[in-house]
């Protein structure tokens, strides 16, 4: 599966003048580079960066908006480096927003009623690493004053929310659920507050894109206790369930993060409920499901089901923010 990666990220340079096709995954470079193009391309697309990796890339993303002052939609992606399907889902809802909203009505309704804010590439040194040197990297690529030879930290294990590296996080800098330094140490989880917290009275809903295991989650990841909006949550997860399935068919489980996958603190989409006051904040776990792989191989999704799989997750968010 890896080899097929390596080929087909081999086969295809990415051009500047094309359309991404989604018959490959991309690397950050070549990201970087589409999400200018929409912004030069499509006047309804501004290309934006929300701050710097700890060794100096952009975090790159678009906001997208038919006009001003509309509720916002946010969504970040890849936080978690070897989570490939996830950056590309979000390039793919991008790539429909800037390019169909002149023929497709559902789109240009969704551009009329709210501004959309994408960032598909959150820990872009991660991202890199897992194409240069690591493909299941999973965290930053940050130094830690604990540990002269283990590097980066967990990001969505490093917001400051439901007790600081208490459940499922790892004081230890060499593990893969490290938690930082210190709650906000990594430059791109402070990025990500710092991005919501500037639009966090017009936002209405709040995505964190992940893979795999093919979950539909809400808030607590830290705690069992139902959140006042739990009716409500559960009923937008649902209803995107159903419009994921009728795509593909493939089945999602829908429910909080503490019920449905484990108990875990520090998480992104805890900090945008519950500090940010996002009460519609989700988080997905795109394919595959659990019981169609093993171990890391199921952050080796085949490129054969990059579109589909985009696919059903963009009719998933269009059916949520309905």
């Amino acid at each position: 599966l890896i080899d097929n990666e390596r080929k087909a990220l081999r086969s295809t340079d990415y051009s500047t003048t094309a359309t991404p096709r989604f018959d490959k995954y991309l690397n950050y470079k070549a990201f970087k580079e589409a999400l200018e193009q929409y912004g030069k391309k499509y006047d309804h697309v501004t290309y934006t960066s929300i701050g710097r990796s700890y060794e100096g890339r952009d975090l790159i993303g678009v906001h997208v908006k038919a006009k001003e002052n509309l509720p916002i939609v946010f969504l970040e992606c890849g936080i978690h480096a070897r989570e490939w399907i996830a950056h590309t889902a979000c390039l793919y809802m991008i790539d429909q927003l800037a390019t169909q909203n002149e023929t497709n009505e559902t789109i240009r309704n969704l551009l009329y009623k709210y501004e959309w804010r994408i960032y598909p590439v959150v820990n872009p040194d991660g991202y890199e690493f897992t194409h240069t040197t690591d493909r299941f990297w999973r965290k930053t690529r940050s130094k830690s004053i604990y540990s002269k030879i283990c590097r980066g930290a967990d990001a969505n294990r490093n917001f400051d929310v439901g007790g600081f590296c208490t459940i499922k996080s790892s004081p230890n800098p060499c593990t893969d659920t490290y938690c930082g330094d210190n709650a906000f140490s990594e430059p791109e989880a402070r990025a990500i507050r710092d991005a919501l917290q500037a639009v966090q009275k017009r936002t209405e809903f709040y995505f964190s894109v992940h893979s795999f295991g093919q979950l539909w989650m809400f808030p607590y990841g830290y705690s069992r206790e139902r959140v006042p909006e739990y009716n409500q949550l559960l009923n937008i997860s649902l209803n995107a369930k159903e419009a994921i399935r009728r795509v593909h068919g493939s089945n999602y489980t829908v429910g909080p993060i503490s019920t449905t996958l484990y108990g875990v603190s520090g998480t992104s989409v805890d900090w945008a409920y519950e500090y940010a006051g996002v009460t519609k904040s989700f988080v997905l776990e795109l394919r595959p499901a659990f019981s169609q792989t093993t171990g890391n191989l199921g952050f080796v999704l085949p490129v054969e089901d990059i579109l589909p799989t985009v696919q059903e997750t963009w009719e998933g968010i269009k059916r949520a923010v309905a």
